[in-house]
């Protein structure tokens, strides 16, 4: 978040891209100019999964987060100004929205399942 920009807006974005669910252990805190939402389970990830599904980017989705991979995280960039408007638009690289992209991490000690709960290997792969 730049320091300029109004933190309710981008509190506004990220909830959009969790469905503005609160569902769960959800914890927001500010920490050098960066909002922070953690939550455990996956119940703030349906709003995610649902868009990925209606707007038929599963395969881009899976793909992001098998790259981005390093242990047991995984990571995507969600263009803010997309989110929000209320859609999820990812893209590959931080450099590519302008104000700076939501960084949507993702850790779990069994990520495969994780991932394949999130974008089905199936699913991804059809048209």
């Amino acid at each position: 978040m730049n320091p300029s920009e109004d933190a309710s807006k981008v509190m506004r974005a990220m909830m959009n891209v969790l469905g503005g669910r609160r569902a769960g252990d959800v914890v927001e805190r500010v920490e050098d100019h960066l909002i922070v939402v953690e939550a455990s389970g996956v119940q703030p990830l349906f709003a995610l999964r649902d868009q990925a599904r209606y707007r038929r980017v599963m395969a881009a989705l899976r793909r992001l987060l098998m790259e981005n991979r390093a242990g047991n995280r995984t990571h995507v960039y969600i263009n803010r100004q997309a989110a929000y408007v209320g859609r999820i638009s990812f893209i590959e690289d931080e450099d590519e929205s302008p104000l700076g992209p939501i960084v949507l991490r993702l850790e779990s000690e069994d990520l495969d399942s994780l991932i394949n709960w999130l974008v089905p290997e199936k699913e991804s792969l059809r048209r």
